[in-house]
Parts: structure tokens; sequence; C-alpha cells
């Protein structure tokens, strides 16, 4: 699958990441660990799948990256839009289409809620492609 969805942390499928691409999420990583004051470690351990940790400032991480992704806005609405915009083979949007709306169908109570069940949810339907750093 050649699917490119921009996630940043978030989560979203791909399978190579540009130079200009990882410098974007490192640069988010870094300002959503400052802006969130999230443990460092806990935000490494989704890279390997481990989302047993739930906190608030997890959740916020989770949202701080999908806003910088823009992927979602600040009140937790996820911008299919601009995500199907990104996928590059045309082929692959049916079934990315298919696994967002999945995820989107369990929303929180709060913006950071909504964010966190979506990455884990992505995650947990899509384990190969999701990424969230």
């Amino acid at each position: 699958m050649k699917t490119f969805v921009v996630f940043a942390v978030c989560l979203v499928a791909v399978q190579a990441l540009t130079d200009e691409q990882k410098e974007k999420l490192k640069k988010h990583k870094g300002e959503c660990l400052s802006e969130t004051k999230v443990e460092e470690a806990l935000v490494n351990k989704l890279r390997t799948g481990d989302y047993k940790t739930e906190n608030d400032a997890l959740k916020k991480y989770a949202l701080c990256m999908m806003i910088k992704s823009e992927l979602m806005t600040k009140d937790g609405k996820f911008k299919k839009d601009v995500a199907m915009a990104k996928v590059a083979n045309p082929a692959d949007k049916p079934q990315v289409e298919k696994l967002i709306d999945t995820c989107l169908a369990n929303k929180g109570n709060s913006p950071h809620q909504t964010a966190w069940n979506y990455v884990k949810c992505y995650h947990e339907k899509d384990p190969k492609h999701a990424i969230f750093l």
C-alpha cells in the first residue's frame, strides 16, 4: 500500500516519509511535548503500539499533533477532506476513507479524548501503517 495521509503523531497511513516531512514531524513533536508537558517516554511507547497509558497530557499531545498536522481543529473536528487530499494513491482512497470513518465513530467527551480515540483506533485497525511520532 502506498498510502500517505499526513498524521504526524497522529497516525496516519504511511509507507515512507520525505526528509521534509520527517523534519516537520520532529518539530511538531517538540512543540507538542513542550505545550502538553507529557512524558516523552510515554509518547515513545506509542510508536510500538503501547496505548495502555491514558492520561490527560498524553491525550492533549495527540490533539496537539493532530492540530499541527492540520487534521483536526482545536475543538476536535476531524478534517477528513484534508486527510483524503493527502492520500497519494487514488486506489487507496476507499480503504483509507473507511478506516477514517470507523475511527471517527468513537467521539470523546472532549477534543483531546476524540483525538486520542482516533489515533488509538487507527493503530488498532492498521498497526502496519499507523505512526505516532
